[in-house]
């Protein structure tokens, strides 16, 4: 059974938190078909974690310029499964389009991790290749997405959803990394941001605060980060912390949230 010990045994950077977040969208993800791909793989922590999602005829292509087949297949026993329909790709992502076929991939992906060369130039190129390989219900994740060491991470993100809104849109930003969807799963995926990841994250054994702080009419994406007790599973906007502007104005606090932050006032917290 898949844990979070068995993935941290692994060596890498992928975080405790991004674990329970993937694992409420790929949970999500359960009656999505579509293949898993990762571009930056190292010893296979991530990737271990995608092999566990894969399902019945699924394949999982892992790439790197340099992939050590054998222990990247014993990371992935490690966590208690078989490695099934691994595809491996050595190859610097300039040159992935010449090593796939992205004739017989074309809009066959529903989870793409993109963890490479952490540079603008890449991470555009990568997002280029995503928009041709991803299905309309796939979600795109970037590593070191407002990092201070690889800024371009973030500007070349941005600069590509401005150049081209209806491949992809924000969907969130946490932990180090960005989420994107296709424009049209945008509803569905934040609906799930609003209600099915708060149940999520309790069910992997943590808590965070999702942030909400405007409407469709400027982003319509959210932030998520470490539990803010004041705040809340989920807040909206300053002026209105009660709702999340969406489609349609989603009611988020329970009751009981309600009766916490009268008393919050009451006391001047």
């Amino acid at each position: 059974m898949l844990s979070w010990e068995k993935i941290d045994a692994i060596p890498g950077w992928f975080s405790f938190q991004s674990f329970c977040v993937w694992r409420g969208l790929l949970d999500e993800q359960a009656e999505t078909k579509g293949d898993l791909f990762e571009i930056g793989v190292w010893k296979g922590r991530s990737a271990s974690m995608l092999a566990n999602y894969r399902k019945g005829d699924e394949k999982l292509f892992l790439c790197d310029r340099r992939l050590d087949e054998a222990e990247i297949k014993q990371s992935i026993r490690s966590t208690g499964i078989e490695p099934a329909n691994v595809h491996l790709v050595e190859a610097f992502s300039i040159d992935l389009p010449a090593k796939l076929d992205l004739k017989a991939m074309h809009h066959t992906v529903r989870w793409c991790h993109i963890d490479g060369e952490h540079t603008g130039t890449a991470v555009y190129r990568e997002l280029e290749l995503a928009n041709q390989i991803v299905n309309p219900q796939g979600i795109v994740v970037i590593d070191d997405f407002f990092s201070t060491r690889y800024p371009a991470n973030t500007t070349e993100v941005i600069r590509y959803l401005e150049k081209n809104p209806f491949h992809f849109r924000l969907l969130m930003v946490g932990f180090n990394k960005a989420y994107l969807c296709r424009p049209e799963a945008l509803p569905r995926y934040m609906d799930f941001m609003a209600t099915g990841m708060p149940r999520s994250m309790r069910k992997y054994g943590w808590k965070a605060t999702i942030y909400k702080t405007t409407g469709p009419w400027d982003m319509d994406a959210v932030g998520m980060g470490e539990f803010v007790d004041a705040a809340g599973i989920t807040v909206g906007p300053d002026d209105d912390p009660h709702h999340w502007h969406m489609i349609e104005a989603r009611h988020v606090w329970s009751p009981w949230r309600h009766v916490q932050e009268f008393l919050r006032k009451i006391v001047g917290r």
